[in-house]
């Protein structure tokens, strides 16, 4: 009995191992050949130059995930995937369940590798479907990834990144508040 806990445990290390392992090498040409630049070259990317910084909220009605997004009295409200607000909030909250969720490996990773999150961005709106670039630092390389802006959140709150939003965006699509 002894034997099979060691192996089961030897087989789940392997596994996480292999987990680990995966999601490095999805990672690694991102950081060698994709918008890497140095942090001391201008480039829009890092620029928030347009943007409103955005306080997060989320919410559930029925069974579809509400995020509501404030900045200088504009307030946009957008519908989501309930188990991405459900995410936000976990991080907001400081919760990770008894097994870690995709956004809490994705920071675990990111430590692991030493990689900044710098901020998440809602850079545009295309087909009724939100853009968002979620922009990262190791060292002195910076990358910036297309994101749905519901992961970028979710993985801003657990490492503490700011979340900004096109200023025209947030005008035209919210609404104003004050």
């Amino acid at each position: 009995m002894v034997k099979a806990k060691d192996s089961l445990k030897f087989y789940k290390v392997i596994s996480i191992i292999a987990i680990i392992v995966a999601v490095v090498a999805l990672a690694l040409p991102y950081f060698s050949k994709v918008d890497v630049v140095t942090p001391l070259l201008p480039i829009d990317e890092l620029s928030i130059q347009e943007y409103i910084k955005v306080d997060v909220r989320v919410s559930v009605s029925g069974n579809v995930g509400v995020v509501i997004l404030e900045g200088n009295c504009y307030q946009l409200t957008a519908t989501t995937e309930l188990s991405q607000v459900e995410s936000i909030a976990k991080g907001q909250e400081g919760k990770i369940d008894f097994r870690p969720g995709t956004h809490d490996l994705v920071k675990d990773v990111l430590n692991s590798l030493d990689i900044d999150v710098v901020m998440v961005k809602i850079v545009d709106m295309q087909n009724n479907t939100y853009i968002g670039k979620l922009i990262l630092k190791q060292d002195d390389r910076i990358v910036s990834l297309d994101s749905r802006p519901s992961d970028g959140i979710a993985v801003a709150v657990r490492t503490g990144a700011p979340v900004y939003m096109k200023d025209d965006l947030l005008k035209t699509q919210g609404k104003y508040i004050c």
